[in-house]
């Protein structure tokens, strides 16, 4: 697990608890874009596993990507 992805698990394991319930889901996906918005190296692969809340984030932000990433090929075509 590279320092990046361990940042990630330290971070969460810390503030979860602290965190009602009901805001879990969006905290853990807004750590895992900040993490992204700052071009830091976050092994999605090392996180899986670790939390359930880190999982769904993973999810999510993969599906973000995806979406971005086909945003982009049409985009391309319009040249």
């Amino acid at each position: 697990m590279n320092s990046e992805t361990k940042l990630v698990v330290d971070l969460w394991d810390f503030f979860r608890d602290q965190l009602p319930a009901g805001k879990r889901q969006a905290a853990a996906t807004h750590l895992l874009r900040l993490f992204e918005e700052y071009g830091m190296e976050v092994d999605h692969e090392d996180l899986e596993g670790e939390c359930e809340y880190l999982d769904d984030a993973i999810e999510i932000v993969r599906e973000d990507e995806d979406e971005d990433d086909d945003l982009d090929y049409n985009n391309d075509d319009r040249d």
